[in-house]
């Protein structure tokens, strides 16, 4: 409160009796009325203020305030039509008269804190108090204020005194926190509510896209931060931005506001703030010809008259907006008529509120005028005007809203009142059940009841508060309405409201709101069209959840809503529909008997089946008949369950398969087409030459041509298609028929095979044996069952079978191991596959334009050294520019540093290399993962290997320790200095007064506090951890206490001083003094040894400050020991200061008091900074943080202590004698 008193001294002067009285006068434009029961109020009654210069050598002026607000005076109005209404009113609060006390803000935060101040003070010259300067406020309650901001401010102050407020426009959300301001009411929604106001009407019209501008105030960006939090979770949109809108004319900031609207996509623009913000982005909305927006305006700026004009409805006509409820409040009009002048008080400032509206409206001027007002022609006032003959905003009572809410803040506070002075006393609400009573009235009493209010009023609204102290939310939803004529309408088109059973509640009529587009109807704002049923929602990357791409679903899945997240998979026996919306059964499909395929197939079926029983009859007989194939690779002929007796001389498929690497235009050709002469042609070398191949084994077979030449045609059984092979092979070499030819074959010339013609003659492919691969096969396949016969044949009588049989020629084939000609080992393994051996063959395409096929190395299998591959790499013919071969790889090796990482999708030889992060190494080439370092490991920054974290604490070689270091042991030598000092002038008067032995003991004691701090540098070691800490608490409770004890003989010695108080002395004898350091000296012991004996502090190596390096700390051990040694250091500091505090005036004859006084302001400063310091700082610092306040503090305690004693001794020793103290005493 703007009170202060008077005070006599607590400790040398009795109590005087007390007054309170107001330091200054505001000079605020108001209105009173007295009553038994003062309400305050606060309004814009003007717009501007000015504020004068401030010279700072002179009591500064009142500001001044002009500009005048008619609807802002209104809403004054209101309240005291209010008011009168009640005392009027014989069933609320009879015989109780409500008086009032109106101030003008000014629209400022400092005249309407100053008048808020006013009211709760009082503007009297002086009343009396009680003694404790404590008393009721004039005023029981408070109406306003109306900015948002200032409320804040206000009531955060007023609360304190339980004065309750009750606000009809400040809005901002933040006001309904209770633990901060817990006696703020209002009658106007909270923003919270407005935001989910807008929220509902853009769900209702579908709009998820849209742009948000506020003002730069606690009112806007309160509302931002809903916007952005609830937008998304109740509405299922987005902002598109949020901008802040500056309060000066700013041009270039509201050209880039208006330019990033206009580039949006978001249709639809939200203000959120106050009228003059708006009324300058409007103006550059009209400078760059911005249409085709949706404007959604709060309740600040919805209703203003400023944006009713023509030239801004091609920008502004159709917009949205909440506004204030609507009331109407019966004889108001008829009130404001009645309205005259006080002009008993003109020039009065507390009084002149309706004087300045009637000078406003009637152009006027009250007597005394302004200097030159008659001689410039101006008119004087008489109060008697008529103010139905002029146009005024006053009167205008058809769209009352503030005012509204204005009523029903009295009519609350009115009702409050009411209800407690009908409460019964022995069953009231206070302590011992008492009740309020209209003498002792108290706020704080009116704020219980307030808290309970519950009342409808006339127009039929429910007024009550919640916990918050928000009354119940109604907003009516307005729309501006251009029509045909051109006059400008502002239509109610629906409300939101929340009641207590049905929660909230939108109501608007589509039909009535007037859309200014060409449609007519609402716009589209969206950032992405809904997704239809059948496609999915997959949100943009880096775009708000609101902007995303339909994405159809796959086959087999489907959605069947709007906007789903994810496609859902249809039953087994379902398919999905083709707009994928819904599931639909799958056909059923069969080959039936009916079908021409199935007639057909059937028939080849039943053909099939006879072949086969007549075979496997065949078989049956001769089951055990071995089979050795040199051409057939297919790797399930392996399976030995299958075919027992099934063999082959050419590798398996399986053998195959791993050496091939069919990439790129590096072709791999298997066994079946390496050497195909059909694709060694010209045209396709530029393609195919330098393919690489695996060929069936070549071999030689001597004399294998020459059988080949003595071979003829057998003439005897010529026509006998069971030995016709040869015949057939002479009729198609030689182009003849043997007899009986064909008919008709001699007559068209043909000839008759002799079966002598010669085969050198002839060009045939039989006689080239430079390339034996399938022949060299059956060759080995002939001369494997001839071994297996040779084997059995070689058996000795009575050990083998009794007769021939297949099955015992398969049981020696199994066993066969012999060596071609060719130098070929054959062996069949236990799937009767043969040992594997390939060529790999290279096609070279040469210079005259021939191909060749060249043997360029081999691939193999034995039974020691297992698989072998041999390739001659010389030899190979690479096809392209490089002549070397082709880099082909999905992805480059991974380095070391690096990890695979597999792309999704995609084979396993393709991936990423992603870098190991922070502490983690992989330390080879294609390293499937990276492996954490231990924990005494860094990574290096290539991250391929481990290095040793750097250790880090206060050391003595870095500068930072070196200079605590010398400041540590400067301390110290000045120390020992001064106690030479003293020694050698302890005879002095000015090192023996007030006990030289405690000044040597200090002195002792500062020179330990400087030596212990370097404990806290260097490398911790165990001793050094468990001595630091309890060094330097023992070293300052010494110190400490010799502080204490001088002060406390201070004290002693002039209390002995007076008449009859020598007896105090003896209790502060030498040895008394002595055992008090002891004492108090030895508790601190005591808690030290306790700590280190329970939780002794320890090395500790941190990892937590930095990952990559490691800071060696001593780990208190206990917290609780730390601050008890902290606590009692603290607790001695502060008793001594304060004895030194009471004793700083006492004569400087006996004492040092000042200077002890200063020192340990000095010491507590210096330890009450080091506690957020030393929390805040990590690792080493915190060390050093200590260090430096160990410093800080003794340097502090030897300077104030010990320097002007040792500029006495050393530089004014004339005032270093018994005569110069004396006379400074007599003097004193």
């Amino acid at each position: 409160m703007l009170l202060y008193s008077y005070f006599s001294s607590a400790v040398s002067f009795p109590l005087s009796p007390s007054s309170c009285r107001l330091r200054g006068h505001f000079h605020l434009n108001g209105m009173h009325k007295a009553g038994d029961v003062v309400l305050g109020g606060l309004f814009e009654i003007n717009f501007f203020s000015l504020f004068p210069d401030l010279s700072f050598t002179s009591e500064p002026q009142q500001p001044t305030c002009y500009g005048f607000y008619i609807p802002g005076f209104r809403t004054a109005m209101t309240m005291t039509f209010a008011i009168d209404e009640i005392n009027r009113n014989s069933n609320l609060l009879p015989n109780v008269t409500l008086g009032y006390s109106l101030y003008d803000n000014c629209y400022k935060l400092q005249i309407g804190f100053h008048a808020a101040m006013s009211l709760i003070s009082g503007q009297e010259e002086q009343f009396i108090l009680d003694e404790t300067c404590v008393g009721t406020s004039p005023v029981m309650g408070i109406v306003g204020d109306s900015s948002s901001t200032s409320s804040i401010a206000i009531s955060s102050i007023i609360g304190s005194y339980s004065v309750p407020m009750v606000s009809y426009f400040a809005t901002c959300s933040c006001l309904s926190d209770r633990q901060k301001i817990p006696s703020f009411f209002r009658t106007i929604p909270s923003d919270a509510f407005q935001v989910h106001a807008m929220i509902q009407i853009l769900n209702h019209f579908g709009w998820t896209w849209a742009g948000l501008l506020v003002s730069d105030d606690d009112y806007g960006l309160h509302a931002a931060q809903s916007f952005q939090s609830d937008f998304v979770r109740y509405g299922g949109g987005c902002l598109a931005y949020v901008e802040i809108l500056p309060w000066a004319k700013d041009r270039a900031e509201l050209r880039r506001i208006v330019d990033m609207i206009r580039k949006s996509t978001a249709r639809v623009v939200i203000g959120f703030a106050h009228e003059s913000n708006m009324i300058n982005l409007i103006e550059e909305v009209l400078r760059q010809n911005v249409t085709g927006l949706q404007w959604i305006a709060s309740e600040s700026w919805i209703a203003a008259t400023a944006f009713q004009t023509p030239h801004l409805m091609p920008y502004l006509a159709g917009t949205l907006g909440i506004a204030i409820r609507r009331g109407e409040i019966p004889g108001l009009r008829e009130f404001l008529l009645q309205i005259r002048p006080d002009l008993h008080h003109n020039n009065s400032y507390g009084n002149n509120i309706v004087k300045l509206f009637w000078e406003f409206t009637f152009q006027c001027r009250f007597t005394p005028p302004p200097a030159g007002w008659v001689e410039a022609g101006g008119t004087l006032c008489t109060g008697q005007e008529n103010l139905e003959g002029v146009e005024t905003e006053l009167l205008n009572v058809s769209d009352l809203r503030p005012e509204y809410n204005v009523y029903k803040a009295v009519y609350a506070l009115a009702y409050a009142l009411d209800d407690m002075l009908q409460c019964e006393p022995g069953v009231g609400p206070f302590s011992g059940h008492s009740c309020g009573n209209l003498k002792e009235l108290e706020p704080w009493q009116v704020l219980y009841y307030l808290q309970k209010v519950n009342f409808i009023t006339s127009f039929g609204d429910q007024v009550s508060f919640d916990e918050n102290g928000d009354a119940l939310p109604i907003y009516d939803i307005m729309n501006l309405l251009q029509l045909p004529d051109g006059t400008i309408k502002l239509q109610n088109v629906g409300e939101v409201k929340r009641s207590a059973f049905k929660g909230e509640e939108l109501t608007i009529d589509d039909d009535k709101i007037f859309w200014n587009l060409k449609s007519q109807k609402p716009p589209q704002s969206v950032c992405s069209e809904s997704c239809p049923p059948g496609t999915r929602m997959a949100t943009k990357k880096g775009e708000p959840v609101c902007c995303f791409d339909c994405i159809p679903c796959s086959e087999g899945k489907i959605s069947n809503e709007t906007d789903s997240m994810e496609c859902t998979s249809c039953p087994e026996d379902f398919w999905s529909s083709p707009q994928r919306d819904h599931c639909v059964l799958k056909k059923t499909e069969f080959l039936s008997y009916h079908d021409p395929p199935g007639i057909c197939l059937t028939v080849t079926s039943l053909l099939g089946t006879c072949m086969c029983a007549i075979v496997l009859g065949i078989f049956i007989y001769h089951h055990s008949t071995p089979m050795v194939s040199h051409s057939a690779t297919c790797s399930c002929l392996s399976d030995r369950q299958k075919f027992p007796s099934f063999f082959r001389t050419i590798p398996s498929d399986a053998f195959q398969v791993v050496r091939q690497n069919v990439t790129g235009l590096q072709w791999m050709a298997s066994e079946a087409w390496t050497t195909a002469t059909v694709l060694q042609t010209p045209d396709l070398m530029p393609y195919l030459a330098g393919t690489l191949g695996i060929a069936i084994r070549r071999g030689e077979i001597p004399g294998f041509r020459k059988f080949l030449l003595q071979m003829f045609p057998d003439l005897h059984h010529n026509s006998n298609y069971g030995n016709s092979m040869v015949n057939q092979f002479w009729e198609y070499t030689f182009q003849c028929r043997f007899t009986p030819p064909p008919a008709g074959w001699v007559e068209a010339g043909g000839t008759l095979c002799t079966g002598q013609e010669n085969l050198e003659e002839v060009e045939t492919e039989l006689l080239d044996v430079s390339n034996l691969r399938l022949e060299y096969n059956v060759y080995k396949a002939v001369y494997a069952l001839a071994y297996a016969l040779d084997d059995m044949l070689q058996c000795e009588p009575g050990r083998g079978p009794l007769r021939l049989e297949p099955w015992q020629l398969v049981y020696y084939l199994e066993k066969v191991n012999f060596t071609t000609t060719f130098g070929d080992q054959v062996s069949f393994d236990e799937n009767g596959d043969a040992l594997a051996i390939y060529d790999v063959m290279n096609w070279l395409w040469l210079p005259d334009g021939r191909t060749k096929v060249q043997n360029v190395g081999e691939v193999k299998r034995s039974a020691l050294k297992g698989e072998e591959l041999t390739i001659d790499e010389d030899k190979i013919f690479w096809n392209f520019e490089s002549k070397k071969p082709p880099h082909s790889l999905c992805s480059e090796s991974c380095p070391p540093g690096t990890r695979m990482a597999r792309k999704k999708g995609k084979p396993v030889c393709c991936f990423d290399c992603i870098p190991c992060s922070e502490g983690k190494i992989s330390n080879k080439t294609d390293a499937m993962g990276c492996t954490t370092c231990p924990e005494d490991f860094w990574s290096s920054p290539h991250r391929d290997h481990c290095v040793p974290k750097k250790t880090e604490f206060l050391s003595y070689h870095e500068p930072l320790g070196i200079c605590l270091t010398a400041g540590s042991l400067l301390g110290t030598c000045m120390c020992a200095v001064v106690l030479g000092i003293f020694i050698y002038h302890r005879s002095t008067p000015i090192v023996r007064a007030n006990n030289s032995e405690l000044s040597f003991q200090l002195l002792l004691s500062l020179k330990l506090c400087f030596l212990c701090s370097l404990l806290f540098i260097g490398r911790p070691r165990l001793w050094t951890c468990q001595l630091r800490h309890a060094a330097f608490g023992i070293s300052f409770v010494l110190c400490v206490s010799c502080i204490l004890v001088k002060t406390m003989v201070v004290l002693a010695v002039f209390e002995a001083s007076k008449p009859g108080g020598g007896a105090s002395l003896k209790w502060f004898g030498v040895l008394q003094q002595r055992g008090t350091v002891i004492v108090l000296t030895s508790v601190q012991a005591a808690i030290c040894t306790a700590w280190l004996v329970s939780a002794s502090p320890t090395p500790h190596k941190n990892t937590q400050y930095n990952n990559d390096k490691i800071v060696n700390e001593c780990a208190v051990g206990s917290t609780v020991g730390f601050a008890v040694l902290m606590g009692y250091i603290g607790l001695l500091a502060i008793l001594s200061f304060l004895i030194a505090f009471i004793a700083r005036n006492l004569p400087d004859s006996f004492n040092e008091a000042k200077l002890i006084t200063f020192s340990m302001l000095i010491f507590c400063a210096v330890w009450v900074a080091f506690v957020p310091a030393y929390i805040s700082s990590p690792g080493k610092y915190a060390d050093a943080v200590e260090v430096f306040a160990i410093l800080a503090s003794s340097f502090g305690l030897f300077v104030a202590l010990f320097g002007p004693k040792c500029y006495i001794i050393l530089l004014r020793p004339e005032m270093n004698t018994r005569k110069a103290i004396m006379g400074r005493e007599i003097q004193a």
